[in-house]
């Protein structure tokens, strides 16, 4: 396999984690707005306010990633 095809299919996975963990984003954004709707605002809706922080964090680590084999696919 050749050094571009390899970065592609890095690229590729990485876009694939990335639209997991941002359906996860939306999944439990909707489950916050539930709860605060409903008045629950207790230690879970928190922990899911710092989960969600968290994640989008991470989305942003795989972005940069993606970024950065995106340039070294471009030196080749």
């Amino acid at each position: 396999m050749s050094k571009s095809e390899e970065l592609k299919e890095r690229i590729s996975y990485l876009k694939g984690f990335l639209t997991v963990l941002l359906g996860v984003v939306v999944l439990l954004s909707g489950g916050l707005v539930n709860l605060y709707l409903s008045g629950n605002i207790k230690e879970i809706f928190w922990l899911g306010v710092g989960v969600i922080v968290f994640i989008l964090l991470v989305c942003f680590k795989v972005m940069a990633k993606i970024e950065e084999h995106l340039k070294e696919l471009g030196r080749i």
